[in-house]
Order: C-alpha cells, then structure tokens, then sequence
C-alpha cells in the first residue's frame, strides 16, 4: 500500500504533528516489523522493459537479489567477469542466455544513438534557472568544455531549466557520450530529453530525475536479445519521505498498531507500546496461517480403466 492510503489514519493514530514527523514515525514501524522477522519491507520486485538490450534500475535498488528474463531465471554477472580468464571478454558471448551482466552505472537511462542535443523540462516555475550541468565527450571525442560568465573554460556545460519554454545551450557542440550529471535539489521532477540535431522537433526522453536527486547515477544490466526482466531487489534504505512511497504490507489494521506501539514507546508508555506490537504481530502471524495453502495428504485412490485387452482395475497408490 501506498502511504497515502493509510495518511489519515496515522494522523489520528499520532495526533497533531507536521508530515516530516509522521514520515519518521512510519518508518520506525516500518523497521520494527522487520526486525521482528514477520516480513522484510526493504525487499521488493519491479518490472522494466529492455533498452537496446539492457535495463537501468532505478536510484532506490541497492542490491540485486535476482533477475528473471523473459520469464526465465537469471545468474547475474558482475562487470568484472569480463576479465575472468573463464569469461566472455568484450566480446556478446551469444549461447550465455541465462546469464544477465552487470553494466555499471550511468547518469541517465537511455543513451542516445548518435550526437544529440539537450534539453531540459521542469514542471513548476519555482524550478526557474535550477541547475542542471552535464559533462560528456562530442562525436570526435573531444571533452566538451564552455566558458563560465568571466570567461573561463568550464568542464560540461549547462542545459537551460526555463519553465514552459525548453530551449538548449547554444554553445556546446551535440553530444555523442555523457559522463555524469549534476544538478540542483529541486521542488518538481525534470525531464532530460536528447533532441535529433537533423529534425530538431524529434526528440527522446533519457533521464527522469527526482526533486532530491543531486547526482544521478542508475546500475544498468546487460540482458542481450530480451524485451523484459523481473528484478528482484533490496532497497538502499528504509526511510519513508514522501505520501507516494510504497509500504510493501497490505494489513493495514496491523500496521496502525504498530504505529501506536512507536508512539507509546516515544512516551514512555512501553506497558502500551509492547501490548499495542504484540496485537500487531498477532494480526500480521493470523493473516499469514490464512493464507497458507490447506492441502491435506490424500490416501491411496483406486483408477479403474478400460484398455485395448479388455476391461481391467488398475490401482495407483497415493
């Protein structure tokens, strides 16, 4: 469930407190939950679709624990087994098509296909003039460097955060490879789109950076030949910042008590606070018999067949 859904209540759980605090007090519920085994809440499964034969995990995913391809299982090689004398090198090794390569990490999701240029879309006005600084190498791979306002050469150069009128910096050459991506913390998300410098209307969208993201840099995994990969992964941390974040439990009577357990503990009430999580695990113990398949032993059963010799009883032990 997303926060959102269980907002409300939790302002009734905690009282009158600003978001920040209830966000804080969310995720010490949150943790106590895995500490006590019940479930891991920083474990979680996505699905992406392939990119020219890769797929860029998002910023959250700290470990990979699985990936199935197309449907199939996956062992994940990290970018060192390139160089392992048992390896692949440089080259596609074709027939390894249960294995899913690590690829590194890059600033954006997509790379363009060719020299493009950059331009940025931002979804307030209060993101006017934000940073965004790209650096990267042009189509002869030359460092692509530009001049600050006292004339001094800079490394990378600016993509313009004008609100409602994206336009590109007219001073550096199209860029072929970008390297990193740095850029001021932000009120909105912004868009990075590469734009074809022979059709300057085509354009792709490459990059999609949060309000917090400062300096972008995504895994990618190399999947050669498939269109869509199920990851299985763990988040980098279990803090809870904003009302679209995702709660992976889903009884939310359960998750409410535990939340007056914080709350009690927080004063100083740990009489209420241990009787308020044990009612939470209860809950959390009884959904999970529930759930659990009834399937009970089913003794021998006797078939009986007809067959080509004649009518016969065949019996199958169970």
């Amino acid at each position: 469930m997303y926060v959102s859904d269980i907002y409300e209540d939790c302002i009734q759980v905690l009282g009158s407190c600003d978001q920040p605090t209830v966000f804080r007090r969310l995720t010490d519920a949150a943790k106590r939950f895995n500490h006590k085994g019940i479930s891991d809440l920083t474990v979680y499964n996505l699905d992406l679709c392939c990119c020219d034969g890769c797929v860029t995990l998002p910023a959250e995913v700290y470990t990979v624990l699985g990936i199935n391809v197309n449907g199939k299982p996956s062992m994940v090689r990290d970018q060192w087994f390139r160089y392992h004398i048992g390896g692949s090198g440089d080259e596609e090794c074709l027939p390894c098509q249960n294995y899913s390569n690590e690829d590194g990490e890059w600033s954006t999701y997509k790379d363009p296909s060719a020299p493009v240029y950059l331009v940025a879309v931002t979804e307030t006005a209060q993101d006017n003039n934000k940073k965004l600084r790209v650096y990267g190498w042009d189509v002869d791979g030359k460092r692509i460097y530009t001049t600050d306002p006292g004339g001094t050469l800079q490394d990378g150069f600016y993509v313009p955060t004008i609100y409602g009128s994206p336009v590109r910096n007219n001073e550096p050459p199209p860029i072929a490879r970008i390297e990193r991506i740095q850029k001021d913390v932000t009120v909105g998300f912004i868009k990075l789109l590469a734009v074809n410098t022979s059709d300057l209307s085509a354009h792709t969208m490459i990059g999609y950076y949060q309000p917090g993201e400062t300096e972008p840099r995504y895994r990618r995994i190399r999947v050669p030949g498939q269109s869509w990969a199920r990851v299985a992964y763990k988040k980098k941390d279990e803090e809870i910042r904003a009302l679209t974040d995702w709660i992976a439990i889903d009884n939310r009577e359960a998750f409410l008590y535990m939340l007056k357990a914080v709350k009690q503990d927080g004063n100083d009430r740990h009489d209420l606070a241990a009787a308020a999580e044990a009612v939470a695990v209860k809950l959390m113990n009884e959904e999970a018999e529930a759930k659990r398949p009834k399937h009970e032993l089913s003794g021998p059963q006797v078939i009986y067949a007809d067959t080509p010799q004649g009518t016969e009883r065949m019996f199958y032990g169970g």
